[in-house]
């Protein structure tokens, strides 16, 4: 009997530890807000792409027959994959390859065309979730007109045509500089190393900034230095003065011999007597970039009365950009049966 009494409060003593469990299991986990397992740990998503342009399937379509007998438009599909909040107002989409009157169509309503909406970037929530860009369309000649190709060909004849687009640009990325009371003589427990290469971040765009070295250049002075590089497949032109609006990719070799490759750089350290070398004013400037890259090199002089620190480097870089994306269509002969 006494067994059986022992058995029955230890089997009302484990009871109550599993309620307990799950109460403090629920309690924690269920009313409570757990810290996100994916929270993000850098501040890009990063890579190498802008704006990804493409025709739809079908529009324009493989073959079409001549003498006005075949309708259809031409759809570019662009999508932003870069992490630049781009504007429909900054883009300019032309349509080269083909003779507007040979396809029935007005030359004006092939050039300077816009998306109706903004193409909303690739982004991340605050619990690391991406949220993938948005696709916006634009529709030659217009959404309620069609091309039509009204003149009889001799033979099958292949035309071209090509999206032409060009717009503003943006790329962001964020370092560290490490800053002593004294540079010179370093103590093996510092918290920071002020002569190494140190981690950059750069968000997703077809510039990317890397290789961010910082160096002694002195008792109270500082260098650091890092590289700006091409890595998509377009052409960069410059853009954030009077002279170079958003969306301006002149074709002019003249005007296209100014503008391309330069690149307009911001670079803030958060300190007063900041100097980087080729930026007119000091911080903020224009670089021209040599084979898809160019170095920027900074000086920065310290106030002689501190304490060791590091402190965030932001860098800014806006351009235009220029792409395009072909498609073939083959114009058929339509033989006359009667």
């Amino acid at each position: 009997m006494k067994q059986e009494k022992r058995g029955c409060r230890s089997l009302v003593a484990v009871s109550v530890i599993l309620v307990f469990s799950i109460f403090l299991i629920t309690g924690c986990g269920g009313t409570g807000i757990d810290a996100p397992a994916n929270a993000p740990t850098t501040p890009f998503l990063e890579g190498s792409r802008g704006v990804e342009i493409k025709f739809l399937e079908g529009a324009p379509p493989e073959e079409v027959t001549d003498s006005g007998t075949f309708d259809f438009q031409a759809i570019v599909s662009l999508r932003n994959e870069g992490e630049y909040d781009l504007k429909r107002d900054d883009i300019k989409i032309d349509l080269l390859g083909i003779l507007a009157s040979d396809f029935g169509a007005n030359p004006d309503e092939l050039n300077d065309k816009r998306p109706d909406d903004d193409p909303m970037p690739r982004r991340r929530d605050a619990e690391g979730n991406i949220i993938e860009a948005t696709e916006v369309f634009v529709t030659f000649p217009n959404e309620d007109q069609f091309f039509d190709y009204e003149r009889s060909v001799t033979g099958n004849t292949v035309f071209l045509f090509r999206a032409d687009v060009c717009y503003k640009y943006q790329t962001k990325a964020l370092s560290q500089i490490c800053v002593l009371s004294d540079l010179v003589n370093v103590d093996a427990d510092t918290v920071c190393d002020p002569i190494e290469t140190k981690t950059v971040f750069s968000s997703s765009s077809p510039l990317q900034v890397n290789s961010f070295r910082q160096t002694v250049a002195g008792q109270n002075k500082i260098q650091f230095s890092f590289d700006i590089t091409h890595s998509g497949n377009g052409d960069v032109f410059k853009e954030g003065d009077a002279s170079s609006p958003a969306a301006d990719c002149p074709r002019d070799p003249r005007e296209r011999r100014q503008k391309e490759n330069r690149v307009k750089v911001t670079v803030d350290s958060g300190l007063p007597n900041l100097r980087c070398v080729g930026l007119d004013g000091n911080t903020v400037g224009f670089v021209t970039m040599n084979q898809g890259r160019r170095t920027v090199t900074c000086l920065q002089e310290l106030d002689s009365d501190r304490q060791d620190f590091e402190t965030n480097v932001d860098i800014t870089l806006d351009f235009n950009y220029r792409d395009d994306v072909d498609e073939e269509v083959l114009v058929k002969h339509l033989v006359d049966s009667s």
